[in-house]
């Protein structure tokens, strides 16, 4: 009987290898005797910075089967980030494409066995900070999505999303681990993926808005394969008029799901077997983020009321066990997310819809602005391209509305927007400012151009 193929992994949009499961083991405990042989124990922290790639996944499952902590970083990451991560962490190695280096440093901490990986935050506002997760942490999160999507050995499940980040860390590295089904692993999102996708017959997708946007302004012709049940998009908000688009043209659906490193992974996402009537009146005008995954409960706001705006409450037995350095290693049973949203009872299910970060929310003399409504706004009134809302400081009003763009527009369009929410000032920069795992960063972008490094194309009110 022929071995049952777990990954298969194409680098630079051509098919390099296949593991199978039986594979993978052998190679799992290949990599725990090299890292017992260079001295990692139990409880050390060892700093993963790889390109995707099965040797990626081998050393994640072999430092996760050794009992170390995995502490993941993005290829992307700056040396300044690296360095404040590897002594943040006390690291003992870093593995990257050189190989494995045992550290001149110290552990700054206690060994905790309970932590087996510590993801560092995004930073979109402020320092870093390590979210501490175990292994059961992962495995229930997976066990939710293998439920909620019906992940089994049959599945073909793909993306292109780095591993060093929590989504694909663990819907696609764990989950597919767990569920024993054929997982399509790139280095990165190669130009021909959707060919790849229909080759390989496979049934989810899961990406970000960001590359959802780009493969599909790239191939608006595409024929979808018919095994192909759905796109997940997660990590950012999922445009209304990118989802209409894909529905319209490749008859396929996208369902968007929402949680954070903190609450390992996702915690609500759609379901995946509504009728069309129900679809399009959870998804318009603006889409949800679905419905609380098994063992998870979402709270909004203190009186948690129907259509209330508040901020998102996370109780889960999945949910982090504190900041390394910073708390006690133990279960969060419930995490302020500092996320602002609100739910509606559509076909006696709770669905809940994202309206953006707490800090990133704009207060204008009280009154409350979302950047991500107003950018749907103004993209529907007719602005193309890469822009931002940002919060701007005001004598008068406390915060005030502005708009960085990358490309000269017709300012007009900013007049359909009411007055109270008119961008006052609009920038024009070269580019806007992300993280390397693809967020926006509007507090950066704020900075700088009130730091008059941008150039103002427009200025039609004091900001006093």
């Amino acid at each position: 009987m022929k071995e049952k193929v777990w990954i298969k992994f194409y680098e630079g949009g051509v098919l390099r290898e296949e593991l199978t499961f039986i594979q993978a083991e052998e190679r799992i405990k290949a990599k725990v005797a090299e890292l017992s042989q260079l001295g990692i124990e139990n409880g050390d922290r060892v700093v993963i910075r790889l390109p995707n790639s099965p040797l990626c996944v081998i050393t994640y499952l072999g430092i996760y089967r050794l009992g170390a902590v995995a502490v993941p970083v993005g290829l992307l990451e700056d040396q300044i980030r690296l360095n404040f991560i590897i002594s943040d962490s006390g690291s003992k190695a870093i593995i990257d494409n050189s190989g494995i280096k045992i550290l001149p440093l110290k552990s700054l901490n206690n060994k905790i066995k309970s932590v087996c990986t510590i993801i560092y935050t995004s930073g979109t506002t402020g320092t870093p900070k390590g979210v501490c997760l175990n292994w059961n942490n992962w495995v229930k999160n997976a066990e939710s999505l293998i439920k909620h999507h019906h992940i089994n050995e049959n599945t073909v499940f793909a993306s292109p999303l780095f591993l060093s980040h929590c989504n694909a860390h663990g819907l696609a590295m764990i989950t597919t681990y767990i569920s024993k089904c054929t997982w399509i692993l790139f280095d990165k999102s190669p130009k021909n993926i959707l060919e790849i996708i229909s080759k390989e017959k496979v049934r989810i997708l899961s990406v970000v808005p960001s590359i959802l946007y780009d493969i599909y302004n790239s191939n608006k012709n595409w024929k979808p394969n018919k095994e192909l049940r759905y796109i997940i998009t997660a990590a950012a908000p999922l445009s209304p008029d990118l989802l209409q688009s894909v529905m319209d043209t490749w008859k396929t659906r996208v369902i968007q799901g929402y949680g954070l490193s903190e609450s390992t992974n996702f915690s609500c996402t759609m379901p995946t077997n509504l009728s069309e009537k129900v679809y399009k009146q959870v998804m318009f005008p603006w889409p949800s983020i679905g419905v609380a995954l098994s063992g998870v409960k979402i709270k909004i706001g203190r009186k948690n009321k129907e259509e209330e705006l508040g901020e998102l409450f996370i109780s889960s037995k999945s949910n982090f066990s504190g900041y390394w350095n910073k708390d006690k290693i133990k279960l969060r049973p419930t995490i302020h997310t500092g996320d602002w949203g609100y739910y509606k009872t559509i076909a006696r299910k709770r669905y809940f819809y994202f309206k953006g970060r707490i800090k990133e929310i704009i207060n204008r003399g009280g009154e409350k602005i979302s950047p991500i409504e107003l950018e749907y706004e103004l993209r529907k009134n007719g602005l193309k391209g890469e822009f931002a809302i940002i919060s701007l400081r005001s004598e008068k009003y406390g915060e005030e509305v502005g708009l960085a763009v990358c490309k000269h527009f017709d300012l007009s369009l900013i007049e359909k927007i009411p007055r109270y929410r008119r961008p006052k000032q609009v920038f024009l920069l070269k580019t806007l400012f992300y993280t390397p795992n693809g967020k926006l960063q509007r507090r950066k972008i704020s900075e700088f151009c009130c730091n008059s490094k941008a150039e103002i194309l427009i200025n039609p009110d004091p900001l006093t």
